[in-house]
This record gives C-alpha cells, sequence and structure tokens, in this order.
C-alpha cells in the first residue's frame, strides 16, 4: 500500500506528456497489482474465533478498502505538499523529485515481488513443492513470460 501511495505522489507531480504516458502506465499496472491483491486477500483466512484464534488482524475488507484509497491519497497528499513548487516556477527541481518518487515506487516494488510474492509462490508453498517437475517447469516458465511481457510493455 505504501508503493500505492508513492505511486500517487509520482502522478500529482507530473505534467504534460509524462502526465499521460503515466496515468495509462499506473491504469494497467493498478488493475493487476488490484487483481494480484485481491487474490492474496481472499486467500486470507477468516477471522473468526471458531478456527482456534487463527486469524488475520484485519478484515479483508478493511485491507481492499485501504487499497483502493492508497492512490488517491498519495494524490491528494502530492498536490497539498508540492503545488507551490509546481506554480512558481521550479521545472528541474520538481523532474528530480518526481525521479526520485519513481525510483522509490520501482524499487518498493521489486522487494515486493522478489521478497514477499516471488517467496510466498515459489519458496514456501508447499503444494508447487509436491508438485511434479513439469508444473514446477510450468510455473517457472509462466514467471518469466510474464516478465518478458512486463518489461516490454514497460
Amino acid at each position: 500500500m505504501i508503493h500505492s501511495l508513492v505511486i500517487g505522489l509520482t502522478l500529482s507531480i507530473a505534467s504534460g506528456s509524462d502526465f499521460t504516458s503515466l496515468v495509462a502506465a499506473i491504469g494497467f499496472h493498478q488493475l493487476f497489482e488490484g487483481l494480484s491483491l485481491g487474490i492474496r486477500i481472499a486467500g486470507l483466512p477468516a477471522r473468526s474465533s471458531e478456527d482456534g484464534g487463527h486469524h488475520v488482524p484485519f478484515p479483508r475488507a478493511i485491507l481492499v478498502v485501504l487499497f483502493a484509497i492508497t492512490t488517491p491519497a498519495g494524490i491528494v497528499i502530492g498536490l497539498l505538499s508540492f503545488s507551490a513548487s509546481q506554480h512558481s516556477g521550479g521545472t528541474a527541481h520538481m523532474k528530480l523529485i518526481e525521479g526520485i518518487m519513481c525510483a522509490i515506487s520501482a524499487g518498493m516494488l521489486v522487494y515486493a515481488v522478489c521478497v514477499e510474492m516471488l517467496a510466498g509462490d515459489f519458496v514456501l508453498d508447499p503444494t508447487l513443492w509436491r508438485s511434479g517437475a513439469m508444473k514446477q517447469t510450468l510455473a517457472l516458465g509462466s514467471l518469466l513470460v510474464g516478465a518478458a511481457a512486463m518489461s516490454l510493455l514497460g
């Protein structure tokens, strides 16, 4: 969610043709990030006392709402924080801030994908361990095809 907040900050800084291309990229990105997180959130155990006290600290609905509002909240924070700089003619300064925000956002995304998602799917998932070599090869091949497709689109 912090990644989505930084994306909102970046979007609030962009202008002109950068804004148009960034909106298209973020729309595409948020669609697939929403699908991915939706699958993860739906897979969380339900909050109940009947399962021996094993529950998620936040109900699923709260996680969904938090994901839905983080990018717009980042845009509002960015507009409030950087509007004076945009109007004072600091174009080079704003480009530097936009570049830093994009770098932070990309770094957070790489960390989340490599450490949290890939480790959860390929290292910590006992179902994939027990499956045959063909299924494991298909999973890794799908990962590589997806990474290549995202590289071409990026």
